[in-house]
């Protein structure tokens, strides 16, 4: 009798071996990375993006945002029309009322899906948060994009529209890159992000929530600081 295996599956299980023998050591150890060394690719990660899209209406998006995510080297594969991308980050909400930044909360993103092209790459994703079901998202152990939770690519331009305010409707704006070139994350959509627990016990000391952490922890770290800083600058 023989069993008729999907060929769904056979990818998938050939996907998998490609990963674990070919996977770059970068990725292999991103899993192990500290918060010290996320904050430090996190900040690396948004210089280089603000050069590669050198866009106002990208740093009037990021002057008006409520919150940011950002995940610096996720390592995305794709083999024979599977792929899928993972990697690390964190968010920091910013209360426009006080000026206040809340965070670090660290987060882990994973997604799976086909009819991607051939390759191995590294991309610097970031996530800017318009509204409070935006940050709710971001609150929660674990979310999945797609469904209630909307998100759009980014607006960009050199110039910034004077209807800009009317185009901010999306919870969530998308902003990537890969090797300094500006592409189109559309396998965003089916992406899991998960609060990243291990991450936040060791930087806070003790086990958080991403809502305590984002409701209540005011940023307190030196090199958090200078990321919120720079935000502040390259947005005004």
């Amino acid at each position: 009798m023989k069993i008729k295996v999907p060929g769904k599956i056979i990818l998938l299980l050939i996907l998998s071996l490609f990963l674990t023998t070919f996977l770059p050591s970068k990725a292999i150890l991103a899993a192990s990375e500290t918060p010290h060394e996320i904050i430090k690719e996190t900040t690396e990660a948004l210089k280089d993006m603000d050069i590669a899209l050198d866009s106002g209406m990208f740093r009037s998006v990021l002057k008006r945002a409520k919150g940011v995510a950002i995940f610096p080297s996720l390592t995305e594969i794709a083999l024979l029309g599977v792929g899928g991308f993972s990697g690390e980050g964190l968010v920091l909400r910013r209360d426009f009322e006080t000026g206040i930044w809340y965070g670090p909360a660290f987060l882990k993103i994973s997604a799976l899906g086909v009819g991607a092209k051939i390759g191995i790459q590294n991309v610097d994703l970031l996530l800017v948060i318009n509204d409070s079901d935006g940050l709710d998202a971001f609150m929660k152990k674990t979310f999945k994009f797609g469904g209630t939770l909307a998100w759009t690519v980014g607006p960009l331009g050199r110039s910034v529209s004077a209807e800009i305010d009317s185009d901010l409707t999306a919870p969530i704006f998308s902003y990537s890159i890969t090797k300094g070139l500006y592409f189109d994350a559309g396998s965003l959509q089916g992406s899991t992000i998960k609060a990243y627990t291990a991450a936040n016990k060791t930087f806070w000391g003790e086990e958080l929530s991403n809502r305590t952490i984002l409701e209540e922890m005011v940023v307190n770290n030196q090199d958090v600081l200078k990321l919120c800083d720079y935000i502040e600058n390259i947005s005004d």
